[in-house]
């Protein structure tokens, strides 16, 4: 599946990157103007953009091509990862992370009577698929070089090292966002956790939004400690029909991996706001250390959530250092 889907997308974004570079329409990103676009991209006139893109799908065309012959060379799937993480990681802006995460707040409040559906739709603009299209393509890309390079990682490293390193990365990927759900749930109680008491109330409309997104983030934590317990392996007897029977070994991994990429992208974002000085937050966050650094964190909490799924993709392909469930006497 990546590698057509790498395919599809070098073939498209390389008409499509010309077609932008030479004036046509339909170019996703601000160009230089002034909208709400918060990539890399943006600041960029849509020659020197469409051109870029252009570009990366003829990198990944050459990497398709490389990998429908056999499995890659250790130096092509470097430069497919490269490319994958400057397509998913790099490129994008927070709103793939927003889309993801207020969705489902967006639903229960339509559900609930509170919301129009129109606001659903209106999150699904033209640059918000194009930045979730160029995150797929980025992710297939890493996933054909990741398969060679995480083979010579498992001969190098043992299926051991990779219990110990997924232990330090998941201990790093839950204490992030328990670090953000602290201050989110702390202001819809009205506790001003790094924040002033005028600066909550400033927010305070926008806070059951904030508490939603951090309770998400609260429920990944505690899907992200099965990497290193047994119920992570071996579904827990609490889940009809699946109890007892192994967890397939690439979905939590996958899962993982699906996860990280956005996180990551929009922790980049802030940081290179805040590095630049541009306003990264709500209006009046720059002197309020609880408005905006917990994002700054959130690129290490996507790095570790990928160390994760990958050590424990590559542990459990080894049976020897399986998390076996302790017998009840």
């Amino acid at each position: 599946m990546p590698l057509v889907i790498v395919a599809a997308w070098s073939v498209s974004y390389l008409v499509l990157g010309l077609l932008w570079a030479s004036g046509g329409p339909g170019y996703p990103f601000d160009a230089g103007g002034e909208g709400v676009g918060n990539t890399v991209l943006d600041p960029l006139p849509a020659a020197a953009g469409g051109g870029a893109l252009a570009g990366a799908a003829l990198v990944a065309g050459v990497v398709a091509a490389l990998a429908a012959r056999g499995p890659l060379a250790r130096s092509a799937a470097v430069v497919a990862v490269v490319a994958g993480a400057a397509l998913a990681v790099l490129l994008p802006d927070v709103r793939i992370m927003m889309t993801a995460g207020y969705l489902p707040v967006m639903l229960v409040a339509v559900l609930a009577g509170q919301a129009e559906f129109s606001l659903i739709v209106s999150m699904l603009t033209w640059p918000t698929v194009n930045l979730l299209i160029l995150m797929a393509a980025g992710v297939a890309l890493m996933a054909l070089g990741t398969r060679t390079l995480l083979a010579g990682a498992q001969r190098a490293g043992g299926a051991d090292g990779a219990l110990r390193a997924g232990r330090w990365a998941v201990a790093v990927a839950v204490a992030v966002p328990v670090v953000y759900a602290i201050t989110r749930v702390g202001w819809l109680l009205g506790i001003p956790v790094g924040i002033s008491d005028d600066f909550l109330a400033s927010i305070a409309s926008i806070t059951p939004i904030g508490a939603g997104l951090a309770t998400l983030g609260l429920l990944g934590a505690v899907l992200t400690l099965g990497l290193v317990r047994p119920w992570g392996e071996i579904w827990p007897r609490w889940v009809p029909f699946l109890r007892g029977r192994p967890v397939p070994a690439r979905l939590p991994a996958y899962a993982a991996l699906i996860v990280a990429v956005p996180i990551t992208s929009a922790g980049l974002m802030y940081v290179r706001k805040k590095l630049t000085g541009e306003q990264a937050g709500p209006p009046g966050a720059v002197d309020e250390l609880g408005a905006w650094l917990p994002e700054m964190l959130w690129p290490l909490w996507g790095a570790a959530l990928a160390v994760a799924g990958l050590a424990y993709l590559a542990r459990r392909r080894d049976p020897a250092t399986a998390i076996r469930p302790r017998r009840r006497p």
